[in-house]
């Protein structure tokens, strides 16, 4: 009788502990939003307005209970305005595809806290002169990280705020007039709504 009371509570045991084990669920929507760029240099003579940017892209993510995986796709555009010392001024747009592969931590159940790289693995730089414009080359680096927390509305509405960096400055970028900014550094705050299934 008493092997028989055992065998009992260990199969209870096991099967609450079955039914207590994270679901894998798989989410994915899409995102748009703006951005705010800031580019510096350490060249004091060289004058750096920036501009307002914008992001759109794919979400998804495969959720371990508490824990997400989440690759994205993003196409981000920003934009700033160079004043070399003794030259006249830039204006220049910043086209890029990013991709984040955060992990996020979904702890409280609306809210979640991201952090991860970003790939940037399409990157080009234009300078507008009138209704033209110059692709020279790239300004972003090829990698950088984010970190930033979002909230779940009504299951299925996602505001995000997002830090972007990067690891090092970008040493080698030549502008369309031949010269040379010094170790190129940028960051940007993105706010961004989305709709995720």
């Amino acid at each position: 009788m008493r092997k028989l009371v055992l065998t009992l509570l260990l199969m209870c045991a096991a099967w609450g502990a079955s039914a207590q084990r994270p679901r894998t669920m798989v989410e994915w929507g899409v995102i748009g939003g703006i951005n705010v760029p800031d580019y510096t240099t350490n060249m004091d003579a060289t004058d750096i307005r920036n501009k307002l940017g914008w992001q759109a892209g794919i979400v998804t993510a495969v959720k371990f209970g508490a824990v997400a995986v989440e690759p994205q796709i993003l196409y981000v555009r920003q934009g700033l305005r160079i004043r070399p010392e003794g030259a006249g001024e830039l204006n220049l747009k910043s086209n890029s595809i990013d991709v984040p592969v955060l992990a996020s931590f979904r702890l409280l159940s609306p809210l979640r806290v991201y952090a991860g790289p970003v790939f940037t693995v399409m990157n080009d730089c234009k300078l507008k002169t009138g209704g033209d414009l110059l692709d020279f080359g790239r300004i972003r680096p090829s990698l950088s990280y984010t970190v930033g927390a979002g909230v779940v509305l009504l299951r299925h509405l996602l505001i995000d705020v997002r830090y972007n960096g990067q690891f090092r400055s970008k040493h080698d970028v030549v502008l369309p007039d031949g010269r040379e900014l010094d170790k190129l550094r940028t960051y940007n705050v993105a706010l961004s709504v989305g709709y995720i299934f």
